[in-house]
This record gives structure tokens, sequence and C-alpha cells, in this order.
């Protein structure tokens, strides 16, 4: 894994996520509610530019004023984007509303509706689904989306490492993980002693002034704190990895079945969850291996990828397979001289890493 410069890391980060996830969750919700068949790329921009929000069709999409007005945005949004990836989400847009009319014609639906930052009435607030299909024989089906290429693995699983010890209910854990990170990562930075210790550097305003040592050793060396950020993925890795070993097999099965995101469909589950990727203007359901084998595993291990700075596998059995989940630490954001310490990203972010689980190998 290379490293990128801060330029290319504030290029990257001038892609708003949020805004392109939206586009692909709340465009195709509101293109099937009001009826409305989308052609082209322009054609539906066009179309959403001009959409009142405040029509039956359109009201059906939302759960709260408030997220009303955030999708008010997302639209208006649009001529701000880029144009690549204006193109590229709204066709996969355009791919998710066709998938809609599909399941239309087979099961008549009610309606759709974006599940932004509420979800709807009868849905658990933990559920999975960026968007809710209620069919009119009163059922219901939470989709999470996902886009990328053919051969892209989008995540299913995206927490963060201490999240992920509070779902285990691993909490006493981190401290651990905590006096390991000092000791092999955070100690070595220049100035870091003068300001911390062991003891206190996860305290509030003591881990600000931590955080301001890493800044200033990534702006003056910027190879120097990239090593250290190595070491910090090395260290929450092998520490993830010995919780998940020492799981008994009903937490590690919870685990599992609680927070990965599952297409587990059938009468045991109140909302299913399906599993639908966009590639392009076509999108499809996904099949889920993962959801039909938990059920009879009995052993797994989890180790590290070291041919990866950010890799780890969870390699699971059955009495007739094995199988390889394909997970990652990382950090999710960058290092910059002028952002907040809490905002800053890789050595900044100390317990809290992204931590994602991006299907079977």
């Amino acid at each position: 894994m290379k490293f990128k410069s801060q330029t290319a890391h504030l290029n990257e980060m001038r892609v708003d996520t949020t805004q392109n996830a939206s586009v692909t969750e709340l465009f195709p919700a509101l293109a099937f509610n009001n009826k409305y068949k989308p052609r082209n790329v322009k054609d539906f921009q066009n179309w959403l530019l001009n959409l009142n929000l405040n029509t039956r069709g359109s009201n059906a999409a939302f759960v709260t004023k408030n997220n009303k007005v955030a999708g008010q945005s997302v639209i208006q949004r649009t001529t701000e984007m880029k144009s690549n990836f204006l193109k590229d989400k709204m066709n996969n847009a355009i791919g998710i509303t066709n998938y809609l009319y599909s399941l239309n014609n087979k099961k008549a639906i009610s309606k759709v509706i974006w599940g932004y930052r509420e979800k709807p009435a009868g849905i658990p607030k933990n559920h999975a689904g960026d968007i809710f299909i209620f069919y009119r024989d009163g059922s219901k089906v939470g989709v999470s989306l996902k886009a990328g290429t053919k051969k892209s693995k989008e995540p299913l699983l995206n927490t963060y490492v201490g999240t992920t010890y509070k779902k285990l209910g691993k909490e006493q854990e981190l401290k651990k993980l905590q006096d390991d990170l000092w000791d092999k990562v955070y100690s070595k930075l220049p100035g870091a002693k003068d300001v911390a210790n062991r003891e206190n550097y996860m305290q509030r305003g003591i881990k600000d002034d931590v955080t301001r040592k890493y800044i200033e050793l990534f702006t003056s060396n910027e190879k120097a704190a990239n090593i250290l950020y190595q070491k910090m993925l090395v260290v929450q890795r092998e520490h993830m990895c010995e919780v998940i070993n020492n799981l008994s097999l009903e937490e590690f099965k919870k685990w599992i079945i609680e927070n990965f995101n599952l297409q587990m469909p059938g009468a045991s589950v109140t909302v299913p969850l399906v599993l639908v990727k966009a590639v392009g203007n076509k999108a499809d359901e996904k099949d889920d291996d993962l959801a039909s084998m938990i059920g009879n595993v009995f052993k797994w291990k989890a180790y590290l990828n070291r041919s990866s700075v950010q890799e780890w596998i969870i390699e699971i059995q059955t009495p007739k397979d094995k199988a390889k989940l394909k997970m990652t630490i990382r950090s999710d954001s960058g290092v910059r001289a002028n952002k907040a310490p809490g905002k800053q990203g890789r050595l900044g972010k100390y317990t809290q890493l992204k931590l994602q689980y991006s299907g079977l190998i």
C-alpha cells in the first residue's frame, strides 16, 4: 500500500461521499413514488430539479420534514457535482430505479422510503437498509445499496474499531489496546512524552496535545509519520484478531448476524435485508454466501494478511465448507495542518479507525 501525498488526499476529500450515496438512495425512491421512469442522466436531473417535493408521491419518500429539507439539498447539489461523478451516480440511480420497477412487476409496491437519518415506522432503528420497500400486502424489505464495478468489493460492514469492542461487550479490553498503542506508536512521536504518558494520553484535552505532536511530525517528515501509521495498523489488527479469537461460538455468531448486514430473508426476520449492487445503469441483487453459512459455523480464526498494510482475515469452517472473510482496518480521513485535532485521520483516530468487511474471498 502506497501512502498518498497531502495534495492527492485533498483531491480525494473533495468527493462528497454522503452526497454520492444520497443520489443512489433518494432519487430512485422519488422516481418510483412519482411513477417516473428516467431515460438518461440529463433527463433524470432536469426532472429532479423541477420536482415539487410537497406532492403526495414525493412526501412518501421521506420519514421527517428535516429529511425532506436534506433531500432538496441533495437535488440542488447535483449542479455542483463534478460531471464524471454525477454521470456515474445518476446512472447508478437509473439502474436502481429500474430494479424497483422490476420488483413491482412481480409484487405491487405501495411506496419506497429513503432511510436517511431516521428509519420509517415499523423498521428496527439499527436496520442496515438504505431504502425501504413497502409492499401493498403489508410486507416490508430493506435494501442495502452498493455501487461500483463488476469486480469491486464494497464494504458490507462499515464501522470502527472502538465501536466494535463495545458491540462485542469487550470494552475492558480496550485498555490493553490503548497501552500497546502508546508503547509502540504514540510514545514514538517527538515531544509526545512531554505532554502525555501511558495513563492519560487518551484523555480529551491531552489527546489533542498528542495529536498536535503528530501533525508536527506529519508536516515535517511525512515518511516517518507514515511508518508510525503502518505500525498503528499492525497493532490494531493484532488486538482485534485476539479479541475475535477469544469469543465464544455464541458471541461470534451473534456479532456476525447482528452487524454484518447479512442478506437473511425469511419468516424469522421481521424486515428482511436484500443486497443490491449497481454497476453502470444496471442493478441486481447479490448472493450472500455468509448468510447461508453462519448458522453452521463451528470453528473460526482471525489473523493478519501479512502481505497487506490494512487487511486481516477471518477464516470460518462449517461441516461442509471453509471460507475467508476479507476484513480491513484503516483510516477513513487524512491529515492536514489546518484541521482541528479531533478531525485528523490516521494517528488522529486513536482507537476509532475504520473497520470494514467487504465479502468472502
